[in-house]
């Protein structure tokens, strides 16, 4: 399990890397249009019935998790370095993610004219596609699909809370961000090791 939480780590760092690179970007001057205005600006803030929306579509894909998976809940109690890589990881890739699987790919399709359907759908199945990746590479196929499935119907779901927000990111991000910090770094790890019921 060691060389497990090693890779793993390493997977979550090179991500971490990778992802903040546009946000680095960002800070230091270079304009990135779809990283601005994320939706937590006094001006821009979202209503609150959608912010509610956001936190029960966090708490629901999480408690799923916890039950299809009981190895990510079993960890809860830890406090490591490997958590707080995994915290750093879920800000950053809950900022990036919501960027472009939202506002950069749903923005574009109603920009080529399809309607709010279409990018409902799109934005979750190609979410679900790539967070099913790592466990295609494993060829874990009855693993990945379960996987695939749900994270598609949970980016369906932020994109439908982008949509009746406005358009505004900041409760699709907050939802985001709040998944990835309970159920990472364990998912990634069950992913790595293949354990999903125990460390056993």
């Amino acid at each position: 399990m060691v060389n497990d939480r090693r890779k793993t780590g390493w997977i979550l760092a090179a991500a971490s890397i990778i992802m903040f690179s546009p946000l680095a970007m960002v800070l230091i001057g270079y304009n990135i249009p779809v990283l601005q205005n994320l939706g937590f600006a006094r001006d821009s803030f979202a209503p609150l019935t959608i912010w509610v929306l956001a936190i029960i579509v966090a708490v629901g894909y999480i408690v799923y998790t916890f039950r299809v998976i009981p190895f990510v809940a079993s960890m809860q109690r830890e406090i490591s370095l490997f958590k707080l890589l995994g915290i750093v990881s879920a800000v950053v890739g809950g900022i990036v993610e919501e960027a472009v699987f939202r506002r950069w790919l749903m923005d574009s399709l109603m920009y080529g004219g399809f309607g709010p359907v279409i990018q409902i759908v799109s934005s979750g199945v190609l979410f679900g596609m790539a967070h099913a990746a790592w466990l295609l590479a494993r060829r874990e196929f009855k693993f990945a699909i379960p996987a695939m499935s749900s994270t598609a119907v949970l980016g369906a779901l932020l994109a439908a809370i982008y949509l009746l927000g406005g358009r505004n990111l900041g409760p699709c991000i907050f939802a985001h961000v709040l998944i990835n910090i309970v159920i990472e770094p364990w998912l990634m790890l069950s992913s790595v090791s293949g354990k999903w019921k125990t460390l056993q």
